[in-house]
């Protein structure tokens, strides 16, 4: 087991960056000079590494104290978050959800359904860790997350507890000048570049497997991190790119990109909220779990929105 300094010894390095000095750090932590001295060679030693180099009255980082002050800084601005956080819930009726969702649920859907959630749960302290969703349930089976918005998956099943939410249906989109347009229904997937997701996400999981089992084999193609970098690509003509059939009525009103049908049917999705088996929902994930389905479903479905106004949709106004 790795031996790891202490926070003192953590404190007292990062005062010395900061002031440059063994009398600016002691001054800093309140402790004498001979004890700064002291724990750095002590925090050297257990390092086994040289981390200052002593010029005169005044110190330089080596190559190895840099390092070690990043990740130094990293932690303890962590540990100090994490504390605050406590002192937050501590307060009577403060409670807390850790959420994981992908980029395009924080785009697109998590603003205004944030906005709902807390005027709902004022008390309710919501902690958003962004990724895929086969990071999200890496998450949820580690303990560091409580709900994770995801793509619906058969072989998450075993380990987890998946609440529907919405479907929606991917289409390519393209460039009006490329030659895919002209093709249309014809277009021929095994010589034309797409524009995806990372290679890791579950979107493009789900496309291969939706093209492999019609005996497709789409060329070479470009993952990308997020939706906008795709429409981005795609207007450039670098390639034809695959994105949510909702996504340029609902984001791209007056783009004069154009959709193609990938295949019929089409590669449907469901989204919805993935947790571990066993869990029971609190009341703020209970009313969190619903302002997510009207939310996406008001994005992803306009036409079937109802016409009567619910409490959630108050919230939002």
């Amino acid at each position: 087991m790795i031996t790891l300094p202490d926070i003192r010894q953590i404190r007292i390095f990062i005062a010395l960056e900061e002031t440059r000095s063994f009398t600016g750090a002691a001054q800093e932590v309140h402790v004498t000079q001979s004890a700064v001295s002291h724990s750095i060679k002590s925090l050297e030693r257990l390092l086994d590494c040289s981390l200052i180099e002593r010029m005169g009255k005044k110190i330089a980082l080596t190559p190895q104290g840099e390092v070690f002050l990043h990740h130094a800084k990293r932690c303890m601005s962590e540990l100090e978050s994490s504390v605050l956080k406590l002192e937050t819930l501590k307060r009577w009726g403060y409670s807390m959800i850790r959420l994981g969702a992908s980029d395009a649920v924080c785009q697109y859907f998590l603003p205004a359904s944030l906005k709902a959630f807390s005027n709902l749960h004022e008390k309710c302290e919501l902690v958003l860790t962004p990724a895929d969703t086969p990071e999200q349930l890496e998450g949820l089976r580690k303990g560091e997350l409580d709900l994770a918005v995801g793509i619906y998956s058969s072989m998450n099943e075993v380990e987890h507890r998946f609440i529907p939410l919405c479907d929606d249906e991917l289409v390519l989109v393209a460039h009006p000048d490329h030659p895919a347009v002209q093709q249309g229904s014809q277009l021929d997937l095994s010589n034309t570049r797409l524009l995806l997701y990372s290679e890791k996400s579950a979107t493009t999981r789900l496309l291969h497997d939706h093209l492999s089992q019609r005996g497709i084999v789409p060329r070479h193609s470009l993952n990308l991190g997020n939706l906008n970098a795709i429409i981005e690509m795609t207007r450039l003509q670098l390639g034809v790119g695959v994105a949510p059939a909702w996504f340029l009525d609902a984001f791209e009103p007056n783009s004069n990109l154009v959709t193609i049908p990938i295949s019929n049917p089409a590669p449907k999705r469901t989204w919805g909220v993935y947790m571990n088996k066993g869990k029971t929902l609190s009341l703020p994930e209970e009313t969190l779990v619903t302002v997510l389905k009207e939310q996406i479903n008001a994005v992803c479905c306009p036409q079937e929105r109802p016409e009567n106004v619910s409490p959630i949709q108050q919230a939002l106004s």
